[in-house]
């Protein structure tokens, strides 16, 4: 395999890796529950941090409050809840912005694993191209 084909397969599977985790953190509803409560609790106290950036913020952009809003309840989403409490409970910018690392760190981690796990299966011949 050349390295341009193992470059476009690592690619590949990271991005089957990220659908995957996106798939997995999206809040279920029962099936005929149209009442479903969300997975995640309103994040609308934390819009005193906004405009706060977060590592998705493009630089010298300033997102619109409710993307804003949208990316740190995505944050959110996997987050156990006690770490959910912790972040929705921050008084100040260093303790949201503490909190806010956390979960991208755990969000990336989770990423890198499913990509790693993934990229084994390719090369143990378990997932086709």
């Amino acid at each position: 395999m050349s390295r341009a084909q193992r470059a476009t397969a690592a690619a590949a599977l990271m991005a089957i890796a990220f659908a995957a985790n996106i798939a997995a953190a999206a809040p279920r509803a029962e099936v005929g529950d149209a009442a479903a409560t969300p997975a995640v609790p309103d994040a609308s106290v934390l819009l005193r941090f906004y405009p706060t950036r977060l590592a998705t913020t493009p630089i010298g952009v300033v997102e619109d409050q409710q993307v804003w809003l949208a990316k740190v309840q995505g944050l959110m989403v996997g987050a156990p809840p006690l770490l959910q409490q912790s972040l929705l409970m921050s008084q100040t910018q260093q303790e949201f912005s503490a909190n806010v690392a956390l979960l991208q760190q755990m969000q990336e981690t989770s990423f890198t694993q499913s990509s790693l796990r993934l990229q084994g299966q390719f090369q143990k011949g378990l997932l086709k191209k």
